[in-house]
This record gives structure tokens, sequence and C-alpha cells, in this order.
């Protein structure tokens, strides 16, 4: 039991980075940090100064994945990528860009989750269990 245990912890970490890239690429996809910029500092009459202000205020100035110009480990840890996932994996979310802890407002908003899917678990392992010892009963 315990080797399955670590087996199913081993299979989450791969799991969990491949999520995170393929959020972050999607993310990236459909906004660029000088759309997040534009959006954020009104559409119209924005200066290409402001643009980069306001990128390098949130770290967005810095390339997505690898940095060509950086020395060693320096080449992917000065990027974009890890900057910003490397906090999620200490549950570190930051702030939203109008103020909000981020980590606060999902403290707040996961139990109503956890109470359709925690009794949807049980009630499906018990009809696993009971359907199993049906089809196949155990002698005692």
């Amino acid at each position: 039991m315990i080797t399955y245990i670590i087996r199913r912890i081993a299979y989450a970490i791969p799991i969990l980075i491949g999520v995170n890239i393929i959020t972050f690429v999607l993310f990236f996809v459909v906004n660029s940090p000088e759309d997040m910029a534009r959006l954020h500092l009104g559409n119209k009459y924005v200066t290409a100064e402001a643009i980069e202000q306001w990128k390098a205020e949130r770290g967005y100035d810095k390339p997505l994945f690898w940095d060509s110009n950086g020395k060693g480990s320096e080449k992917y840890r000065q990027t974009i990528f890890f900057q910003k996932s490397i906090k999620l994996y200490a549950f570190k979310f930051g702030r939203s860009d109008s103020g909000r802890d981020i980590g606060y407002d999902i403290r707040q908003r996961m139990w109503p989750s956890l109470a359709i899917a925690v009794p949807t678990l049980l009630l499906g392992l018990l009809l696993n269990i009971s359907f199993a010892l049906l089809i196949s009963p155990v002698e005692i």
C-alpha cells in the first residue's frame, strides 16, 4: 500500500509540471505581456514607455522560457516561466493586479467545491466496492 501511494505521488509530479506548462503556454498565446499591459493601462493613447514600465514592474520583461544571454542555470532561472511557477509549487500565489490575495481567495472558495467533490468520491468508491462484491463475492 505504501509503494502504491509513493508511486501515485511520483506520477503526480510530472502531471503537475505538464499542466503548469500547458496552462502557461495557453495563457501567453491568448495574452501577450504587451496585450496585458494595454488592457491594464487602457487601450488608447498608451505609450511604449508606459508598457515597458508596466512589464518591468510585474516581471514580464524577461524571456518566456529560455534566456540565451544567461550563463549556466540563469538561462532558465531568469525567465517568466520559472519566476512565476516556482512560487506556485510553494503555494505562494501572490496578488492579483487589483491587489487581492489569491491564496486567501482560493482558501475561501475551495470549501463549496470540496463539499461536492468529497461526497461524490465517497459515493463512487462505495458503489464501486459494492458492485465488485456483487460480481465476485468474497468468502469469509
